[in-house]
C-alpha cells in the first residue's frame, strides 16, 4: 500500500481558500433565493483575465441600473 501525500504551497492554499470564500457567497445567495428573500440581482465579477462582468436578474432595466448604483454606493460607503 503506498502512502499518498499532498503538499500545498502558499499560493495553492491561498487559491483554495479565495474559491471556498466565492462559493460560500454564492451559496449564501442561493439559499436567499430559494427562501424568497432575494427577488432581483445585479453583481459583478472578474473573469481570470481580469474583465469585469455583470451578472443581472431582474424586472426592469432601470431596475438592475439602480441596483448597480445601489451596490456601488453601499460598497464605498463601507469602506468610509
Amino acid at each position: 500500500m503506498d502512502n499518498v501525500f499532498t503538499i500545498a504551497t502558499k499560493k495553492q492554499a491561498d487559491e483554495e481558500d479565495r474559491k471556498k470564500q466565492l462559493l460560500d457567497v454564492v451559496d449564501t445567495m442561493r439559499e436567499q433565493i430559494e427562501n424568497g428573500d432575494i427577488k432581483e440581482f445585479v453583481a459583478c465579477s472578474l473573469d481570470k483575465d481580469g474583465l469585469a462582468q455583470i451578472h443581472v436578474y431582474v424586472l426592469d432595466y432601470a431596475g438592475g441600473v439602480g441596483l448597480f448604483e445601489i451596490g456601488k454606493s453601499t460598497l464605498i460607503q463601507s469602506k468610509s
